[in-house]
């Protein structure tokens, strides 16, 4: 068990927690693969394909000998329209903060690519405001995997136990509790949130005030 006064972390996930991005994703997806699929995927069998970075989740709907193209496009339509699809989680920024003032390190853990999860954290004015970003780019395997925990954790110079992982997918939870993490488990913008329950997280928020009130419960308790 680490020391009370060791330090702490706080690990969000990217998509459904830090910002409202899975219309744009979707809709990226469709947009990337519509010259090769004879039928554009629905939302939910886009959802299914995440884990990976996007090159391995466009490998599910188009030709191998076509995924540097399809990979192109997604990234140009992701780029080209995220100001304008893009929401910025109400509250999130001030959570990061509030954590930062409790001497917390901060770090996103998300499985997408690099490109594209440091495009959108610098868009939304967050780069400079994390101590870590792991992308699906930057582990050997994907959620629920706690690979990416586990390399958070070294990066950010924590106990996978003093960690706080955020998420809202089943993905997310599976990952920290597999790393010795703590997780919470977040419906503000998640995907299909009923699925959370199941997976017993060891916290539930429904919204980023009760995010931030658990940080202070946490930092008041040398035990936690």
């Amino acid at each position: 068990m680490p020391e009370p006064d060791s330090p702490r972390a706080l690990l969000l996930d990217f998509d459904g927690t830090i910002a409202d991005t899975l219309p744009l994703i979707f809709d990226s997806f469709r947009f990337a693969v519509s010259p090769w699929a004879e039928r554009l995927p629905t939302d939910a069998e886009v959802e299914a394909t995440f884990g990976p970075a996007e090159r391995s989740c466009l490998a599910v709907f188009a030709p191998e000998h076509c995924l540097d193209e399809a990979e192109a496009r997604f990234f140009d339509h992701y780029e080209r329209e995220h100001d304008r699809m893009v929401r910025l989680v109400e509250g999130i920024a001030g959570a990061i903060e509030h954590a930062r003032f409790r001497s917390w390190k901060v770090g996103v853990f998300t499985g997408k690519g690099r490109r594209a999860a440091r495009f959108s954290l610098r868009a939304l004015g967050l780069l400079d405001r994390v101590d870590c970003v792991v992308s699906g780019d930057d582990v050997d395997r994907p959620k629920p995997d706690p690979d990416g925990i586990l390399r958070a954790a070294e990066l950010l110079g924590v106990s996978p136990s003093r960690i706080l992982m955020v998420g809202d997918s089943p993905a997310d939870i599976r990952a920290g509790l597999a790393a010795g993490s703590l997780t919470c488990a977040v419906s503000w913008a998640a995907f299909e949130p009923h699925r959370l329950e199941a997976e017993s997280p060891h916290h539930r928020c429904s919204r980023v005030d009760e995010l931030i009130t658990l940080i202070d419960s946490l930092h008041a308790d040398p035990r936690g």
